[in-house]
């Protein structure tokens, strides 16, 4: 498709007569022209809400993680890259969440660290249980090795260690579920 448009006004136009899927294919071309970073950091975030409209997570994130950088505040910046963090959860990729809960730290100051590392724990709770509800276990599993290795409340570590005592023990991993229970 060719990209005429060069600025946001112009590009936002253009989609208002597009339908979602074609939508994504103009952004995406759009970023192949060059447009300046207000334009551009406009067409990814565009890009990042189609994406999780449609359920498509990790793309959405990686979006979201290329217009973080090109904020002009910290405040927004963590946004992003949290937001960035949110999708990469729930598409599963927790090691790219990470990398975006990394990036947010890196970018706060000292009294919003808690609440990014506060944030990181309640999405991974989220997440974990949503794959139980969901009779996902193995992904269940995953996300709840995860929430483990986080800086948890005694109670909050014993609920998710009773979790996955249970999951462990469904899923038939015997080895786990011991070194888990001697652990504990």
């Amino acid at each position: 498709m060719l990209v005429k448009e060069k600025n946001r006004r112009e590009i936002d136009d253009k989609l208002k007569s597009l339908g979602n899927y074609v939508k994504i294919d103009y952004l995406l071309n759009c970023l192949k022209q060059p447009i300046d970073f207000d334009t551009k950091r406009y067409v990814l975030v565009k890009l990042a809400e189609l994406y999780k409209e449609k359920k498509m997570f990790l793309e959405s994130g990686k979006m979201m993680q290329n217009a973080a950088p090109i904020n002009t505040t910290n405040r927004a910046m963590i946004s992003d890259h949290i937001f960035s963090a949110e999708m990469f959860v729930k598409a599963g990729n927790f090691n790219y969440a990470d990398i975006a809960f990394e990036k947010a730290l890196s970018c706060a100051g000292d009294n919003q660290r808690f609440e990014i590392k506060q944030i990181k724990i309640d999405m991974y709770k989220s997440q974990a249980e949503n794959y139980l509800k969901n009779d996902k276990r193995n992904n269940a599993v995953n996300a709840f090795e995860k929430l483990i290795e986080l800086n948890l409340a005694p109670s909050e570590r014993k609920e998710v260690q009773d979790k996955l005592l249970s999951l462990y023990d469904r899923l038939g991993k015997i080895k786990e579920y011991y070194n888990l229970k001697k652990a504990m």
